[in-house]
């Protein structure tokens, strides 16, 4: 599509009451975990996490098997992933059960008021996290500032600007999630959740 097909298919989905309903109640879930605690938390870093490279679905699917989990063991968290028949389950593995020795750090989140700040201190302290999945792990805790850069939306900011975009680089992500947040501010409406109209389009779903 080009830039007018996007901007209609865009108005056309913010007239569609269904659609804003449920995307009105995922923001509303998103908020909810805002002031969760450090447990909480570290579950949606754990999804997050484990949605990059793979699908939003089996993220949902892996995460739900391991709200059982015994985190400190690697051999659990390998063995539910595996029974869930995650593609990585050697290399996420350890993300996760590295990243839960230092799931406190997520309570301090709270006390920052600097988005990018924000943001750098989930890239530079967990492993397995890079800007995309830090701003995917942000959105879904209510802070909604932040694009989302994954292959859908790189794919509608090189149908809407006519040019490629990347997501390889911190300098690359902020160039491209520039673009973005101006076209999310065009409809008057947050990166975070514009998100959600833009995957919607593409894929017919609204997923976390």
């Amino acid at each position: 599509m080009i830039k007018e097909e996007w901007d209609r298919k865009i108005e056309e989905a913010l007239e569609n009451r269904t659609l804003i309903g449920v995307v009105t109640q995922r923001v509303s879930e998103f908020v909810s975990l805002k002031f969760a605690n450090y447990e909480i938390l570290f579950q949606e870093l754990t999804f997050c996490t484990l949605t990059a490279n793979t699908s939003a679905e089996l993220g949902i699917k892996c995460i739900n098997s391991l709200k059982e989990a015994d985190f400190q063991s690697l051999q659990d968290i390998q063995l539910r992933l595996r029974k869930c028949g995650y593609r990585f389950p050697n290399t996420r593995s350890k993300f996760i059960h590295q990243n839960y020795e230092k799931r406190y750090l997520l309570e301090l989140i709270k006390e920052m008021d600097e988005p990018e700040y924000r943001r750098d201190f989930i890239y530079e302290n967990f492993i397995g996290i890079g800007y995309k999945e830090g701003s995917h792990f942000l959105r879904n805790i209510g802070y909604f500032e932040y694009a989302i850069l994954d292959k859908h939306i790189l794919r509608f900011l090189m149908e809407y600007f006519g040019r490629e975009f990347s997501n390889k680089s911190r300098r690359a992500y902020l160039e491209a999630e520039k673009y973005f947040s101006k076209v999310s501010s065009d409809f008057s409406m947050d990166a975070g959740i514009m998100d959600l109209i833009i995957w919607y389009i593409i894929t017919g779903k609204v997923l976390k």
